[in-house]
């Protein structure tokens, strides 16, 4: 099974064996300027994370939000809480971003890098980031990984999972990609708590994608022995993730060369400021005006509406698709409203 028949596949139920975590939202937050910003989503799945990014994003602000799964942005369009509202869904792959180069003001990336093609996802965040944009991954590292509770019960869980990357490889990617230098780090800690059956369920539905790399008869006996191994019908455990910041270099700015200066320092400098907050806080919303920003447009999702109009400010924008191309399509004018 390749991880987009997975995908297609989990859609409908994905949000509901997920856990959508608040913490490194806020801490973007901390990030962002006071001002309305044009954003992308990648690897969005069905919008867990966009819908708290948006929610945080300045007033005015433009938010994409990419997928290669079809299926898993549709849930996203389908949602019928309000909260996708502004959130505009773009099929596309991480590793060719069809955006225009220098047009957006933060790329994110929530528990899905270990999909992308690493070097390829970077070189093409770089290139249609701002000078002064900035590049936000949300991951956990193959140590991290280890102690999970199923790193820690699961059998064979770390031995199938081979795609995650550490935090020395992620920072060595960036250093390496031409337009990007790194800018603070911070680990995350998630107490969790289930019960064996929920555990279960989320086994057999492959809520993690590392599910669907076991055969069929194997997983079945791995869930077995996973539960036998569980200490209780109810258990608890912490998660840990790491939150990677990375900025686009301003023109004339120096890439990082091992010697002390702004580019190389932000690791240790920054991530004192990066603050987790209480986990039934809401993102906090900034004030801001209509966003000054030139509606860009996208390819739409197969099979579905193919004009998408942003909410920005409390008005209706009467342009086109949000995200273009490099070759820039024409954009038709929305119907009057």
């Amino acid at each position: 099974m390749t991880m987009g028949d997975h995908f297609g596949r989990v859609a409908a139920v994905y949000e509901s064996l997920r856990t959508t975590d608040e913490a490194p939202v806020r801490a973007i937050g901390q990030f962002l300027p006071d001002r309305p910003v044009t954003g992308l989503d990648v690897g969005c799945g069905t919008g867990r994370y966009s819908r708290l990014l948006r929610e945080l994003l300045p007033d005015g602000s433009l938010l994409a939000a990419s997928d290669v799964s079809a299926a898993m942005l549709a849930q996203l369009k389908a949602d019928t809480r309000g909260h996708a509202l502004g959130v505009v869904p773009l099929l596309a792959a991480a590793e060719e971003l069809p955006m225009r180069a220098a047009s957006l003001d933060l790329v994110t990336a929530f528990n899905c890098v270990h999909h992308f093609d690493l070097g390829r996802f970077l070189a093409a965040a770089a290139r249609v980031l701002r000078p002064g944009g900035q590049l936000f991954l949300y991951t956990r590292t193959p140590q991290q990984n280890a102690r999970t509770i199923w790193g820690r019960y699961f059998p064979g869980f770390t031995e199938h999972e081979q795609r995650l990357h550490s935090q020395a490889a992620l920072l060595d990617a960036i250093r390496r990609t031409g337009g990007l230098t790194v800018a603070a780090t911070h680990t995350f800690q998630h107490p969790r708590s289930s019960t064996a059956e929920r555990l279960r369920a989320q086994a057999e539905g492959r809520h993690y994608s590392t599910f669907s790399l076991y055969p069929p008869q194997e997983l079945g006996a791995s869930i077995a022995t996973f539960l036998a191994r569980l200490p209780g019908p109810e258990v608890s455990w912490v998660d840990e993730h790491l939150l990677v910041v990375a900025g686009a270099s301003r023109p004339g700015q120096a890439e990082p060369d091992g010697r002390a200066s702004p580019a190389s320092q932000p690791v240790k400098d920054h991530a004192p400021q990066i603050r987790a907050g209480r986990a039934s806080q809401a993102p906090k919303r900034h004030p801001g005006g209509r966003a000054q920003i030139t509606p860009l447009c996208a390819q739409g999702i197969a099979g579905q509406d193919r004009q998408q109009s942003a909410q920005i400010g409390g008005s209706r924008a009467r342009s086109c698709r949000l995200f273009v191309t490099e070759r820039e399509p024409s954009c038709p004018a929305s119907p009057g409203t």
